[in-house]
């Protein structure tokens, strides 16, 4: 039986075959948060959830660094591939590597200088600066093996090896959760533990996907670097759109976090922090599909072959519609039990993260719309439109929904700028992805009608 593989095969089967490892690892790694959450919810308490949740926009800055160098080089990888220039796309992900590590190390260096005045800026209490000092350097530090399997999976898929997100993230997973028991519950070192364990445990599974890149165990292989700073630039400008997504949803949590203490107090924030658990489990459901989107529209860019680009377009918003329904109605008839994992009997807490879950969940029946054309257009390399799609979705809509909402609504506004900012963002994703595909596919018929010529 002929493997199904990104030259050839039906797409919908390439889809699923490269989907469903994608949303079932990337839901362990949620789970994988979770567990953090479980872990220091059941022995730190509230403001051990308060202290992480704090520290969520820088590490998350970090991350969206990750994805940038990510998604920038995978896309001209997968491009390369395209086109039958498997030593250009090797040396494409070699110097995609390199700059990975270059970079995220300097960031580690930068946060560890100046991790003091970073804690202030965040607007942590005295007390709670205790607990996120300590989480908070040891994520900036080790961020390299924090973020190692962003890099690995993204590449993996495009070798032709999605199976391989599996082992990895189910290494993530057992990893952190024993880490966790020994690191948290055996030795008691509380936030840092959580930090440690979490950071080890990927650190390992990047390493374990890293040797499919040697002797050439895959479509991609790692080879001696070769780039300069035209395709650096190339790079970081077409991942600049995902790196703009993390980081405006970090802003977003920021300006949240700022409110909430100011009119609420700690516990708004462990609401806060609960309820992101949650979302963080759809949103990688639905980043697990443009994981699975990007690579197959970046090599039928490449291809030329408008037709499949179109038909991965369409069973990507198929099935983020589904998930968004799916968890929707779950979260709608069944959030209890996730508020009574992390609530420890706190009765205020549990009331109020009842509250926020009942009106955040509508945010499920619109972000897939945005998410996947954010994606999209990162893929057919439309970087500035993909920042468009993530300035308007975190920055300008929800940010300014949570500025303006509670004025007239009161602490209701504040939970309804979620998934009203999603709402008005899609007036601005579907067009710009609708018009982006009719331009590189008008493009590419006429490079079809050229060739046909000669």
């Amino acid at each position: 039986m002929k493997k199904v593989s990104l030259e050839n095969g039906s797409v919908k089967k390439l889809f699923f075959s490269f989907a469903i490892p994608s949303i079932i690892g990337m839901l362990i790694v949620s789970m994988q948060m979770m567990i953090d959450g479980f872990f220091i919810a059941n022995t730190v308490g509230a403001q051990g959830l308060a202290a992480i949740n704090l520290s969520i926009p820088v590490v998350n800055f970090v991350m969206s660094t990750a994805m940038m160098i990510s998604a920038g080089g995978g896309v001209y990888c997968s491009i390369a591939l395209g086109n039958n220039q498997k030593r250009k796309a090797n040396e494409i992900f070699s110097f995609t590597f390199a700059t990975y590590i270059t970079i995220l190390g300097s960031l580690a260096l930068i946060g560890i200088i100046f991790i003091d005045e970073i804690i202030n800026i965040l607007g942590a209490t005295p007390s709670l600066a205790l607990m996120v000092k300590p989480y908070l350097l040891t994520m900036l530090t080790l961020n390299i093996f924090y973020n190692f399997p962003i890099f690995t999976e993204t590449f993996i898929k495009i070798a032709n090896k999605p199976q391989f997100v599996f082992v990895s993230c189910f290494t993530c997973f057992t990893g952190n959760v024993i880490g966790d028991y020994i690191f948290i519950v055996k030795l008691g070192m509380g936030v840092f533990g959580a930090a440690l364990a979490t950071c080890l445990a990927d650190g390992i599974a990047g390493l374990i996907l890293m040797r499919q890149y040697i002797k050439s165990r895959s479509a991609v292989s790692l080879v001696k670097p070769k780039g300069d700073r035209n395709l650096l630039g190339k790079i970081l400008y077409n991942g600049s759109s995902e790196m703009l997504t993390v980081v405006s949803s970090a802003v977003a949590t920021f300006i949240f976090n700022l409110i909430l203490m100011k009119r609420i107090g700690e516990i708004g924030v462990s609401a806060l922090t609960i309820v992101f658990y949650v979302n963080s489990v759809v949103n990688i459901c639905l980043y697990g599909l443009s994981q699975a989107l990007q690579p197959i529209v970046s090599y039928n860019l490449g291809a030329k072959r408008i037709d499949k680009i179109k038909e991965v377009l369409r069973t990507a918003f198929i099935t983020g519609a589904g998930i968004g329904i799916f968890f929707f109605v779950i979260m709608k008839l069944k959030s209890s039990f996730i508020v009574d994992m992390f609530s420890k009997g706190n009765k205020e807490l549990e009331l109020l993260t009842k509250e926020v879950l009942n009106i955040v969940v509508f945010q499920y029946l619109f972000s897939f719309v945005n998410i996947t054309a954010s994606s999209f257009l990162t893929a057919i390399e439309k970087p500035l439109e993909s920042g468009v799609v993530a300035f308007a979705r975190s920055l300008v809509f929800t940010a300014g929904f949570l500025l303006t909402l509670p004025l007239i609504l009161g602490n209701t506004g504040l939970w309804l700028a979620l998934p009203v900012g999603e709402f008005f963002c899609m007036t601005v994703s579907i067009p710009l992805m609708i018009f982006s595909y009719k331009k590189i596919k008008t493009k590419i018929m006429k490079s079809i009608d050229k060739s046909a010529k000669i």
